[in-house]
C-alpha cells in the first residue's frame, strides 16, 4: 500500500510539473502570438506607407514631366519669337 501511495504521490508531482510546464508554454505562446500580431500589423502599415510613397512619387514624376513639357513648349515659342524678331530686324536693315 505504501508503494501505491508513493506511486500516487510521484504521479501527482509529475502532473504538477507537467501542468506548470504547460502554463509556461501557454504564456510563451501568448507572448509570441502578441509579437506576431504586432509584427503583422507593422508590416501591413509599412506596405501601406510604401504604396502611398510610390503613388506620391509617381504623381511628382508626372507633375515634373508636365512642367518640363510646358517649359520646353514655352522655350520653343520664345526661340521662335526671337527668330522672328531677328528676321524682321534683318529685313528692316536690308531695306
Amino acid at each position: 500500500m505504501e508503494k501505491l501511495e508513493s506511486y500516487w504521490m510521484e504521479a501527482q508531482s509529475l502532473c504538477k510539473a507537467v501542468d506548470e510546464h504547460l502554463k509556461e508554454t501557454q504564456a510563451q505562446y501568448q507572448t509570441l502570438e502578441r509579437k506576431y500580431s504586432k509584427a503583422k500589423r507593422m508590416i501591413k502599415e509599412y506596405q501601406q506607407k510604401e504604396a502611398e510613397h510610390l503613388q506620391k512619387e509617381a504623381a511628382q514624376r508626372q507633375a515634373q514631366e508636365e512642367s518640363e513639357a510646358s517649359h520646353k513648349e514655352e522655350t520653343d515659342n520664345l526661340q521662335e519669337k526671337v527668330g522672328d524678331g531677328e528676321r524682321n530686324l534683318h529685313l528692316k536693315n536690308s531695306n
